[in-house]
């Protein structure tokens, strides 16, 4: 019998690769278990507390929550965090997540609640040293190097902590276990057994977690079930500019994003995310758009690019950066079957600048007009900004939260909007845009209209 040093699965012969982890060279000859009685593993046991209806919890309080004071990061996750919330962040080597982590003890320290942070992979010396140029000096914010799970469960049970920050989980180690650290069934282990004792002690923890060469964290979704919250950090346009991302979150929207900026002092939030994604626009270029996407609650201006060239191939490419491609050919198809434009034989590019992935059906319209305006080798105007969804028919609809994306266009000095029809009637009578020229639409053939 072979057992797999990683993942614990059995095979009656040695093969090269798992069959369940996929990892290679994992698979060791198992000692023969000596037979032993069975012994019941379950049994019969009253809950402590017993079921209830609503109208039972007459006195059931709100979520109370506790802002860090760093607005991207409360943005992330909700406008703050919750009192025993376990958090999941996770990003490629090098990307600043003990940096982020140590700036979000220090503003929760600063408001007098006691904080932890274990580094299981540096030494203490070396998280002082970091915490030092960050210039972190609060008296009630801890640090301890260790990486053995019954150390680290001693410390949420004994230590009276408000939130405990373990970077990184990987690296947390169970005594006498013959699997390699960071294995996927010693990792899931791990992480049940430290959130069920902070979830006692209404404790919250921040699980620090490498990503994997799949892009998973520590394997595929192995712990992103046993969290309230997921963070994924990765990288903008620029080094210096990182994107905090929210995938799971029990305590508000999943939609949001934080957008930093690294510098010698630590992580920093940009003030203005719609400058920063549409500084480097080139004005009067052929095939740019300027439209306002929806993260979460918060509107953000972007940069849409399309460049229409003649295809020499028998299958033309289409080729598509942050916005889902099947979107792109069905726009396409639409131009070509009802406002005539041949993009039958012409290669289609489409770029989202600035790291950001659309998926909200806004992006329809400008994406439209940026490959009409490329087609045609005419510019919009550089205070031109677009949003709307496109139809099979050609008709343009309307989206959520006009007005939501009409300011943010007016605080960046866009004066020409095209609209849908449809979502006039819920803007023309808001106070505050009386410089705006709206231009609404209701077919694909008036963009044609305005770039001739």
């Amino acid at each position: 019998m072979y057992k797999c040093i990683n993942c614990g699965a059995n095979s009656l012969r040695w093969v090269g690769r798992c069959p369940e982890c996929r990892s290679f060279n994992t698979m060791e000859e198992a000692e023969a278990e000596s037979a032993q009685p069975k012994v019941a593993r379950f049994k019969k046991k009253p809950p402590e507390i017993p079921p209830v209806t609503v109208s039972d919890v007459r006195y059931a309080n709100p979520l109370n929550r506790i802002p860090t004071g760093i607005k991207e990061f409360d943005v992330s996750v909700g406008s703050g965090l919750v009192a025993g919330q376990s958090v999941l962040i996770g990003g490629d080597p090098g990307i600043g997540k003990s940096t982020l982590m140590l700036q979000v003890a220090e503003r929760l320290a600063s408001g007098g609640r006691k904080i932890l942070y274990i580094s299981a992979e540096e030494s203490l010396n070396q998280i002082i040293l970091r915490a030092k140029r960050l210039k972190i000096k609060s008296e009630t914010l801890f640090f301890q190097a260790l990486n053995d799970i019954n150390e680290a469960l001693y410390a949420v049970s004994d230590g009276e902590y408000g939130f405990i920050i373990i970077d990184s989980i990987q690296r947390i180690t169970t005594p006498r276990s013959d699997a390699a650290y960071g294995g996927i069934n010693g990792l899931r282990e791990i992480a049940h057994e430290i959130t069920s004792a902070c979830l006692k002690k209404n404790c919250g923890i921040f699980l620090v977690c490498h990503v994997t060469k799949e892009g998973g964290f520590a394997g595929p979704k192995t712990l992103e079930h046993m969290v309230d919250t997921v963070l994924y950090f990765d990288s903008g346009k620029r080094d210096s500019h990182r994107i905090l991302r929210c995938y799971k979150n029990r305590f508000g929207s999943t939609d949001e994003i934080g957008i930093y900026e690294m510098s010698e002092n630590g992580l920093s939030g940009v003030k203005n995310p719609s400058a920063y994604f549409t500084s480097e626009r080139q004005p009067d270029s052929s095939g740019s758009v300027i439209t306002a996407c929806l993260e979460g609650t918060r509107a953000m201006l972007v940069e849409v690019q399309a460049l229409v060239v003649p295809s020499y191939m028998p299958v033309p490419k289409r080729v598509c950066l942050g916005i889902d491609g099947g979107r792109v050919s069905i726009i396409a198809a639409v131009l070509e079957k009802k406002e005539g434009i041949k993009l039958s034989s012409k290669e289609i590019y489409v770029k989202i600048f600035g790291g950001i992935t659309v998926q909200e059906p806004a992006a329809d319209l400008p994406v439209a007009a940026s490959i009409v305006s490329s087609y045609m080798e005419k510019p919009l105007p550089s205070s031109f900004m677009a949003f709307g969804e496109i139809g099979l028919t050609g008709e343009v609809r309307g989206v959520a939260n006009p007005a939501a994306r009409i300011k943010e266009a007016a605080s960046a000095g866009f004066g020409d909007i095209l609209i849908p029809q449809s979502n006039l009637k819920d803007v023309k009578d808001m106070k505050g845009f009386g410089n705006i020229n709206f231009h609404p639409v209701s077919k694909l053939k008036k963009i044609i209209e305005y770039l001739t």
